[in-house]
């Protein structure tokens, strides 16, 4: 009742919420209302999920000559600090899924308002308390604090048992270093950056090169390029097919527009993504698109192969923002080899029919064992909220 609370309390928030996130974040207000029903919808999931009662886990273990009574039960771990994304103000931070995750489980929450939509925060903030009071929930379920230093301390104080963080590689990996220091070590579920591979089989280019260059434009453009699930880095074979591919590709994002980001900072960031790829060794920008100075511009760079097997892993750091890297392999044959050479990745895709795909199910194993999510056949930008 507390999660369907919460849910119902977000909702009469109404256009005003709405109205702020579109100020604090520059997001589209179709993008905003659809997010806002997602976290809803996640928090009314979770509800479903509790009174189903099959979360609790509960095994029993029945007595016999050799054994006592043993049973099993799912207990929650306590107050957990939850760190928001700057990219969804709404599913991915005050109310989103760590939070109704962690409610649901049974632990308070405290979290760490993201400094890109502090108002858009205190305002969900501000309908969780309303959901806390409603329900008879104890004072303390839900709380929230603001500052810059605060997150360090936060994941330090003795009261806390575990962290929810979704964001960059170099936070997540702090708030998971100062976690294992404590006195009391605590886990930390750490969503991190992912340049999402893309493996695009021989026989889906030569069929469908075309169709499938102007949906991977409009993936990697989606949303100025700031979903954590963005395609950041496309493999495929060489061959007249794959080179017309790129040429398409290249061309589709060259007619995007800019897109103005969450913020100057990401912006900035991305500029020094984009010069760092121009820096390296092996590759070489293929198309920017055209914007204006405070708008990020498309990208299509291409790298040699050897730059994706370099140990140092060069190409696995994201650029976060509208913009790909294209790596094209000598023979199908090294396609699993490409995979061995990728990192821990959000998802990972696979493209092509049935038939090209079962003779490539080395490369399908070696990607289920580096990603969260295998996607046959589609765009990796999304997520469907359902049990799995």
């Amino acid at each position: 009742a507390f999660l369907e609370a919460c849910a119902d309390e977000i909702e009469a928030l109404g256009d005003t919420v709405i109205r702020e996130a579109m100020r604090e974040t520059a997001l589209p207000e179709k993008r905003l209302t659809g997010e806002v029903g997602r976290t809803t919808g996640q928090l009314r999931l979770f509800a479903k999920v509790l009174r189903r009662g099959d979360y609790l886990g509960a095994r029993i273990d029945t007595a016999t000559d050799a054994a006592p009574d043993l049973r099993q039960i799912q207990q929650a771990l306590g107050p957990v600090a939850v760190f928001g994304a700057s990219n969804f103000p709404f599913a991915f931070s005050v109310a989103g899924g760590d939070t109704a995750s962690a409610f649901a489980a049974g632990c308070p929450v405290v979290v760490k308002a993201h400094p890109g939509h502090m108002v858009t925060s205190e305002m969900v903030g501000n309908a969780i308390e309303a959901a806390v009071k409603k329900s008879g929930m104890p004072a303390g379920t839900f709380n929230m604090i603001f500052g810059g230093m605060v997150g360090a301390q936060l994941v330090q104080e003795p009261a806390i048992k575990a962290v929810g963080f979704t964001g960059s590689q170099t936070g997540g990996r702090a708030l998971f270093d100062l976690a294992s220091q404590r006195e009391e070590p605590i886990p930390v579920y750490a969503e991190m950056s992912s340049v999402n591979p893309m493996f695009m089989l021989p026989a889906a280019i030569e069929a469908r090169g075309a169709e499938l260059a102007e949906g991977l434009a409009g993936s990697v453009c989606l949303g100025a390029g700031q979903f954590c699930t963005g395609p950041g880095v496309i493999i495929g074979v060489k061959s007249p097919a794959m080179t017309a591919f790129i040429e398409t590709l290249g061309e589709a994002l060259k007619s995007k527009p800019g897109q103005v980001m969450l913020n100057h900072g990401l912006l900035d960031n991305y500029q020094h993504g984009v010069e760092r790829l121009k820096g390296l060794n092996g590759v070489r920008e293929v198309v920017a698109g055209s914007a204006e100075s405070n708008q990020a511009a498309a990208r299509l760079f291409m790298a040699d192969k050897s730059v994706l097997f370099d140990d140092a892993q060069p190409l696995m750091e994201e650029v976060f923002g509208p913009s790909t890297v294209v790596v094209e392999l000598d023979s199908a044959d090294e396609l699993e080899a490409a995979a061995r050479a990728i990192n821990g990745q959000l998802t990972a895709t696979v493209t092509g029919d049935d038939a090209e795909i079962a003779r490539h199910k080395p490369l399908v194993t070696a990607l289920s064992r580096r990603a969260g999510r295998v996607l046959f056949n589609g765009f990796p930008t999304g997520v469907a909220v359902n049990d799995a």
